[in-house]
């Protein structure tokens, strides 16, 4: 597992320099206790193979001492194709920490106190777990699943690191990430990630088709457009009846003066009904530029809200059993407890 920390932070400056100028020269100028008996991390280990990684770890141990840490990682790495033992892994450890590569730092001190303290000595084992619960502490780990078909990159300060969607888990320093993700081969917008120190968490990156709003709203603005259109037209009609009805009374006005009568006089019912007809015309207008507004809008709005390819990371709760003995007076028995 290759986790992905920079340096740069206070504390790890410090780390740095204290572990540099007294680590190195106090606990990597002898090869480590145990290394030619025949315990746990020497099983299946030939003495030929031992001898070869022996002689190995010495040789990076004396490019340490003299600060050459490039050739003394080279040495570290070669005695462990012989020999995977706790001190190799250790001293390794100790020569990347000065090369600014603390995420395999912790990958190492881990695998150096696999054993326990027997193959290092407590000294160098206590060093190794403060380094281990502090780096920990002070760092985030997540774990990221994803379909077989995509293909995913974490970002950060300019640094990428693929996920792979099989299994992703890595100790990331605290902070805000960016997931760039292809589907398929067709890029997908990103989407962030942000952890805090100390932080633990399970997510499942899924990508799905999103949209600007819910499809139902463009749809209820054109179908407002239509109403109002339609509405108009009804306006528009009774409008139009009301300047027949009108036009229909002049005329028998007019028909009536042709026919002897000295005057033709405009009724206040006259009046009412073209006031009322150029009420409803004016009406009808207006329900019409609103309408016509709103087909345009939503149809806009359809455009607009097409489905597009979107990422998202969803939090996975794992469901943890807790089983603790219960001890009542004259019972006994075990309580257990699912969480969710």
């Amino acid at each position: 597992m290759r986790k992905t920390l920079r340096c740069g932070e206070f504390w790890f400056t410090t780390l740095l320099v204290c572990v540099s100028l007294w680590t190195v020269p106090v606990w990597a100028q002898k090869p480590a206790p145990s290394l030619a008996s025949r315990p746990a991390w020497a099983q299946n280990v030939t003495p030929a193979q031992q001898k070869v990684a022996s002689d190995l770890l010495e040789q990076g141990n004396s490019l340490l001492k003299d600060s050459v840490f490039v050739e003394a990682e080279k040495k570290y790495v070669e005695a462990l194709k012989h020999w995977k033992h706790p001190a190799i892994y250790y001293n390794l450890a100790l020569a990347l920490l000065n090369l600014d590569r603390p995420s395999e730092v912790y990958e190492y001190m881990v695998a150096s106190t696999k054993y326990g303290e027997a193959p290092l000595g407590e000294e160098r084992f206590k060093h190794a777990r403060k380094y281990i619960e502090r780096i920990e502490k002070e760092s985030a780990w997540v774990n990221i699943t994803c379909a077989s078909d995509t293909t995913a990159t974490l970002k950060r300060d300019g640094e990428l690191t693929p996920i792979n969607c099989a299994q992703f888990e890595q100790m990331l320093r605290p902070g805000s990430y960016t997931i760039s993700s292809f589907d398929n081969g067709e890029p997908v917008p990103d989407t962030t990630l942000t952890l805090a120190a100390g932080e633990r968490a399970n997510y499942r990156l899924e990508i799905g088709s999103g949209r600007r709003w819910s499809a139902w709203k463009p749809w209820a603005v054109v179908g407002a457009g239509v109403a109002l259109a339609v509405g108009g037209r009804l306006v528009h009609t009774k409008a139009r009846d009301e300047y027949k009805a009108f036009d229909d009374e002049v005329s028998r006005c007019f028909t009536a003066k042709d026919n002897g009568n000295r005057s033709c006089e405009v009724s206040s019912e006259l009046g009412s009904m073209r006031r009322r007809a150029d009420t409803l015309q004016r009406v009808a207008v207006g329900t019409f530029v609103v309408g016509g507004a709103a087909l345009i809008t939503g149809g806009l709005m359809l455009y607009v809200n097409r489905a597009y390819p979107q990422t998202s990371l969803i939090l996975l709760q794992d469901k943890k059993l807790s089983v603790a003995p219960v001890v009542k007076r004259g019972e006994n028995g075990i309580l257990a407890s699912l969480q969710f």
